[in-house]
């Protein structure tokens, strides 16, 4: 939507066109499209969220570096999978695509159970809520240090009604359950795909 600091309209289109038309699959050029506009929302979350941006920024910036160089090879997700693993890249190189976009997959659940409460809940302060979320996510790939930043930074949320005014869905919040679905429904072709190659707990 113009004027709002995340067009999250935007967002399900981008994350729809990322799917392959079989739905096996995700084009990475696509994805990384969605995750960019995705991520202004740590922006609207506060001063606080802003080393959770900066890193999802520097990932993004990976993927796009090695879609350039080697554009067939990272057209998709198990394209780049497959590319990566049979050329023992994976093991060679920290900034793998395949550890980066693992990053970025497991802040993907995050973002998606995080949208979910502005769908849902009733209450204004969504501290609670958006703590449980994370929680039930990304704290369990995450250090006691960290898990205990982001404890505090929940204490920060700006409420329920700003978050929404900021992404211009004060009017229509349930419709945030459509993207949610879309997200969702990405999370479990990519989580399909590290799971078959076993990539999941990749360092």
């Amino acid at each position: 939507m113009s004027g709002a600091a995340v067009d999250l309209d935007l967002v399900q289109v981008q994350f729809t066109q990322s799917l392959s038309d079989d739905g096996e699959d995700v084009v990475l050029e696509t994805y990384i499209l969605a995750y960019e506009e995705i991520n202004k929302i740590f922006g609207v979350l506060g001063s606080v969220f802003k080393f959770v941006s900066t890193d999802v920024e520097k990932k993004i910036d990976i993927l796009r570096s090695k879609l350039q160089q080697t554009p067939e090879s990272y057209k998709t997700v198990r394209s780049m999978i497959m590319y990566e693993t049979c050329n023992n890249i994976t093991d060679s190189d920290r900034n793998n695509g395949c550890r980066t976009l693992l990053r970025l997959h497991r802040a993907l659940e995050f973002v998606a159970e995080f949208i979910k409460v502005l769908a849902i809940e009733q209450e204004d302060n969504i501290s609670k809520p958006v703590w449980a979320a994370y929680s039930a996510t990304l704290a369990q790939h995450h250090t006691w240090l960290i898990r205990n930043t982001v404890s505090m930074a929940t204490y920060t949320l700006p409420t329920r009604q700003n978050i929404l005014e900021q992404v211009g869905k004060v009017e229509d919040p349930e419709s945030l359950n459509n993207l949610v679905s879309v997200m969702e429904k990405v999370y479990r072709v990519v989580e399909t795909a590290y799971t078959e190659f076993q990539l999941l707990t990749l360092k």
